[in-house]
């Protein structure tokens, strides 16, 4: 079984308005989410010990590979396993982006 990720750049995390995000999800009639992954994916990337494959994010059906490599990294962030995360991401993805999104304000903000 491979080791929890962790943290390796704590400057490569921004801290993001939940608000403002939902806000643009709602305006853009959910395109924003794409941006939304593509940069999350590419921030985990450059801030964990995780390698992620960004682009993966904006090409539909391949971007469940994404999914799973932003939950997977989001183990570094957020107190929730890579499994429970995915899941979401797959069935109700406002809860995922909430816990991967406050994980890397918490990191972003320390």
């Amino acid at each position: 079984m491979s080791a929890t990720p962790q943290v390796t750049d704590r400057s490569a995390f921004k801290e993001g308005s939940l608000g403002m995000q939902a806000l643009l999800a709602v305006i853009t009639l959910g395109l924003y989410m794409i941006y939304w992954t593509y940069k999350t994916a590419k921030t985990l990337d450059q801030g964990t010990d995780q390698s992620l494959t960004p682009i993966l994010a904006v090409i539909p059906v391949v971007n469940i590979i994404a999914f799973w490599q932003i939950s997977n990294a989001g183990e570094a962030v957020t107190e929730q396993g890579a499994m429970p995360v995915f899941l979401l991401f797959l069935f109700f993805p406002i809860i995922s982006w909430y816990w991967v999104q406050s994980g890397i304000n918490s990191v972003a903000s320390q």
